[in-house]
């Protein structure tokens, strides 16, 4: 199966070769519209919406203090079972 980022789009021949040379953003932003068009979760969607209106914290972005401190409550926490490790990283799921 051909995934978006592999589709080749032929120009039309009225069109300059610049309207092809996209940006890395506009990629991102295609590729973003692709995803979020495919897409009928509303809770997905409404924290892909919360994270660009910065309404919630993105996960995983520390100071260093606070690294410091996860890290060692991480530590002194023991392992976590594989099912805990999956249903934690569930939630941040690829669409």
């Amino acid at each position: 199966m051909e995934t978006y980022t592999e589709r080749n789009i032929p120009m039309k021949v009225s069109e300059p070769a610049v309207a092809y040379n996209t940006s890395a953003l506009q990629t991102l932003k295609d590729k973003l519209i692709h995803v979020i068009n495919g897409t009928e979760d509303e809770e997905k969607l409404q924290e892909c919406l919360d994270i660009l209106y910065e309404k919630k914290e993105m996960p995983g972005i520390y100071s260093e203090e606070e690294f410091a401190e996860e890290l060692l409550l991480s530590e002194s926490g023991g392992n976590a079972t594989k099912a805990e490790v999956n249903a934690f990283f569930a939630k941040w799921e690829v669409l």
